[in-house]
Order: C-alpha cells, then sequence, then structure tokens
C-alpha cells in the first residue's frame, strides 16, 4: 500500500502536535486540559486564502478514493500529499460523543449496523471502518475517530470544513471548536438552504455552502445562497454531475456570476480539474488529493497484490461501488460489474511520456461474455485521464482487444465518434473459461504491435500498424462487454 511522501513544514507540525498530546480522551464530549491546547496550531483561514493563489484543492473525506473515508489515516494522507484544506463530517453517539462519519447510519462504511445517535461510544470503538471497495488490505485497520482527536491534530495546520451531520451534533462541534479557539480556523459546511448559514456569517465564520444535485441549481437558489456568502471567506459548492458527467455549463456561469468562490465537488480525475480549471474555477473538492497534485510516484507495473487500490487508479465512479473492482489471490483482480462495461483507469501508471514502450499483463474470463465478439480492451495513447469505454466518443486515442472468439485488433478512436476506426485484425484460437491468456503491446513513434503471447505457434500471432497519430499518456483496461467476469494481473510497463 503506498504511503504519502514529501514533508512539508504543515504536515510536520501535525506530527509533533499529534506527539505533543497524545491519544483524546474517548469520555463523552469531554477534551483535554487547557494545559494541552498549547499545540494547537495558528493556521487560519485568512492565511489560506492569502496563500492558496488561483489553483488549489481541499480534501474530500481525507482521501476518500483510497484510504477509508473520514479516518485519520484518509486526513492524514491529505494533509502528508499537499492538503491545505480538508471536510470534516461530524456525527454523534447515543451518550453525546462526536465523531467523524458522513452517515446518520453505521452500515455503509463500517463493521456496525443502526444509527449512530442511538448507538454508544463504546459500541463505535469496537467497530471497524470497512469499504469494501479500497481493497482487502483496509479490513480492521481503521477506527472512527473522535472529532476532538481530528481538532488536537489537525485543527490550525490546516482549515476544518466541518458539518454536522446529525443536528444534536451542532452545538456540541460549535462548542469543541470554540474550546480550542478554532474559530478562525475552520469554515462551517453546510446545505445552501440551512438557517445556520446566517448563524456562520453572525459569528465571523467562513461557509462553504454546498448543493447536492444539478436539479436545485436554479438561478434563483444560487442568487439568493450567494447573498449571504462573502468572496474572501466563502464558497459555493456545486456537484461534478451533469450531461457528459460535468456540471451543465449555463449552472457553472451562473455560480461563477455570483463572483464568488466555486467549488466543484468531488473530482477523482486530473482531466476534472482542467475542465473546471478552464471554466474559472480556482478551487475543487477532490478525494485524490495526492495524485491530483502530482504527489504520488508514477508505477510501472500493477500494485493489485497489495491488496489496496492506489491513487489514481479509478474506476467508472470511485465512490460508487457497482464499479468497484474485486479481489482475488496472488495479485490478481476481476472486473465483474454485470449490465455496464467495467474499465479501470490506470493513472497510477501514467502520463507515458516514453517515446517507445510496452505494456504487458495477463488475462483470464472466470465468466465468458454471451457475445462471441465481445472484447478485453487496452486502450492507449490518450493524452489524459479522462474515464474509456467503447463507444463513450470522449476521447482520442487507441484500443487493442481481443475478442472473444479469439480475434485480435487495433482501433483507433476519436473525440465525437462514437465507432472505432479498424486498423488491423488476426484471427486467433478462441479463449475458454479459466484459460490464461498473455499479451503484449508495443508503442514506438511509428509502430503499434499487439501480441497474443499465451499461444504454442513459434511465431506467437500479432497485429502491426504504422499510425503515428497518438502517443504518450495514460492507459485503461478493461471489459468491453456488459457481462461475463474478466481477470487481470501481472501489468507492467517498460520502456523499449
Amino acid at each position: 500500500m503506498e504511503r504519502p511522501h514529501g514533508i512539508t513544514r504543515r504536515t510536520t507540525l501535525g506530527w509533533l502536535g499529534a506527539l505533543a498530546v497524545g491519544s483524546a480522551a474517548a469520555s463523552g464530549c469531554e477534551g483535554p486540559s487547557a494545559k494541552s491546547t498549547s499545540a494547537i496550531g495558528d493556521y487560519n483561514l485568512t492565511h489560506w486564502v492569502a496563500d492558496r493563489g488561483d489553483s488549489y484543492l481541499v480534501g474530500h473525506r481525507g482521501v476518500g478514493d483510497v484510504f477509508p473515508e473520514h479516518s485519520m489515516e484518509s486526513y492524514q494522507a491529505a494533509v502528508d500529499w499537499g492538503a491545505q484544506a480538508m471536510e470534516i463530517s461530524v456525527g454523534i453517539t447515543s451518550d453525546n460523543v462526536l465523531v467523524c462519519l458522513h452517515d446518520l447510519t453505521l452500515d455503509r462504511t463500517t463493521t456496525l449496523t443502526g444509527n449512530l445517535r442511538t448507538t454508544t461510544y463504546d459500541a463505535v470503538r469496537d467497530g471497524w471502518l470497512d469499504i469494501p471497495r479500497l481493497g482487502p488490505a483496509w479490513q480492521n485497520k481503521a477506527k472512527i475517530p473522535l472529532f476532538e482527536d481530528v481538532l488536537r491534530t489537525f485543527g490550525g495546520r490546516v482549515i476544518l470544513c466541518v458539518e454536522a451531520k446529525d443536528d444534536r451534533a451542532h452545538g456540541p462541534m460549535m462548542s469543541m471548536i470554540a474550546k480550542y479557539g478554532l474559530e478562525t480556523s475552520v469554515m462551517l459546511k453546510t446545505y445552501f438552504k440551512s438557517k445556520r448559514i446566517i448563524e456562520a456569517k453572525g459569528a465571523g465564520l467562513g461557509v462553504f455552502a454546498y448543493f447536492t444535485t444539478p436539479a436545485e441549481m436554479t438561478v434563483e437558489a444560487i442568487r439568493t445562497v450567494a447573498s449571504k456568502l462573502s468572496p474572501g471567506t466563502d464558497a459555493i459548492v456545486v456537484p461534478n454531475s451533469g450531461p457528459g458527467g460535468y456540471l451543465a455549463p449555463e449552472l457553472a456561469d451562473a455560480a461563477m456570476a455570483t463572483g464568488l468562490p466555486v467549488w466543484p465537488y468531488p473530482l477523482h480525475r486530473r482531466s476534472d480539474v482542467t475542465h473546471y480549471k478552464a471554466l474559472g474555477m480556482p478551487g475543487a473538492v477532490t478525494s485524490n488529493i495526492g495524485y491530483l497534485l502530482a504527489r504520488t510516484k508514477v508505477d510501472v507495473t500493477d500494485q493489485w497484490a497489495t491488496g489496496a487500490v492506489v491513487p489514481g487508479e479509478l474506476t467508472r465512479d470511485p465512490y460508487d461501488d457497482r464499479f468497484a473492482v474485486g479481489w482475488g489471490k496472488d495479485g490478481t483482480i476481476l472486473l465483474g460489474a454485470q449490465k455496464t462495461q467495467h474499465f479501470l483507469t490506470l493513472g497510477n501508471l501514467g502520463p507515458i511520456t516514453a517515446p517507445s514502450y510496452s505494456v504487458e499483463f495477463q488475462a483470464s474470463y472466470a465468466t465468458l461474455p454471451a457475445d462471441p465478439t465481445a472484447n478485453l480492451t487496452l486502450a492507449f495513447g490518450h493524452q489524459d485521464d479522462a474515464y474509456y469505454e467503447h463507444h463513450l466518443a470522449a476521447g482520442n486515442g487507441y484500443h487493442a482487444i481481443l475478442q472473444a472468439d479469439g480475434q485480435l485488433g487495433l482501433y483507433a478512436h476519436r473525440k465525437g465518434k462514437a465507432a472505432g476506426t479498424k486498423l488491423a485484425t488476426k484471427k486467433t484460437a478462441a479463449p475458454f473459461r479459466g484459460e490464461w491468456l498473455s499479451l503484449r503491446l508495443e508503442v514506438t513513434p511509428t509502430h503499434l504491435t499487439w501480441t497474443r503471447l499465451d499461444q504454442s505457434a513459434k511465431v506467437p500471432p500479432k497485429v502491426i500498424v504504422i499510425d503515428r497519430a497518438y502517443r504518450g499518456g495514460y492507459l485503461h483496461i478493461g471489459r468491453g462487454s456488459t457481462d461475463g467476469v474478466l481477470a487481470l494481473r501481472g501489468l507492467k510497463v517498460s520502456t523499449l
């Protein structure tokens, strides 16, 4: 499992503060003595606004794409990778202990069940955060943190955008922030219709006012919330969803017309940041901050044997369990989503900059697709990490395929055209269920070569084309059918 690298001054302060105060007490909402509050930092909203410039990111659930959301491990990773601000969800137990959890219930993200507000802290403390899509390596590794621990570790070192998910937690949450003298180091995160906006502005707090769906974003609603906010301390936060996957231009324009900072959320891909930056949005809320800031390393092999998702390894929607990879043994993953294509963006292996390179991997059908022309695919030559699947018509590049009937093929695809352009094909033996296939792609400045290596022939079957249109960039791998289960292992990128 990859850990953050690169230690900033703020990260060092966080570690020192954590060591100084130790573990927070777990008794109700009680905190440490006033003596221990000296470890709290002095970084505040004024500092951040002055420092952040016109391109900045806010951590979403810490690093929710790759670490258990709202865990201390996830928050620490976000800070280690450069977060100057992150959003924090706060709930409350039946015995009035403040903890960090997104949902009102425990079912989705923990080993426990039921409502948080009817569960004692002792019971919460005995559970684990449990998000299977992140991989089996995270099983029984992260706990639900106390809000007080979060304040003592990160307060005054990064800006905390705090939200009480249960309204009963709001008063105790604000009292604890005041106890630590952190009023100038937090933003109140709240729904755009909330009465808390006026309260927060009256108390001199910054406000993170969010919309949850594009349908809510009428021009009137945008103007109404903007009238309550200030450009120097607040932000309008908008959903990253709509036609083509992005917020509709007219809604983005209406938000930008207010003159307030507008932050889309949650962003997962570098191409998402590029899109919204071009619209004039200076900030964004992301669940993959290390990858988006290029603070994570570029790998040359898959990391599937770690049993954990790594930064840049992206399904169609990293927060949606429908698209999660399955985890097999010995570094094998499974792409088995049904009634949809199932692709994985390999951002952790890109961008590839070498003029000549090869990609090798092994694949096997645990369940064959019903259509013999359905294929497994390696897409390459993409200049950004926008999601790829067949007939999406969203980008330029190539795709190398092996159909279920054994046909090898090289195709080009172009933005705006759903169908690919055939470059070359070759008939090979049809794969059978459970057989491991071995495939190799070679790219040079002039040639593309796609080879099947698991055949017994002295000369392995291959297709070769001369085409110079697209080079370098990002890789995608997946199953172009809407059924079947595809297993993958042993993927590596080599410079030729």
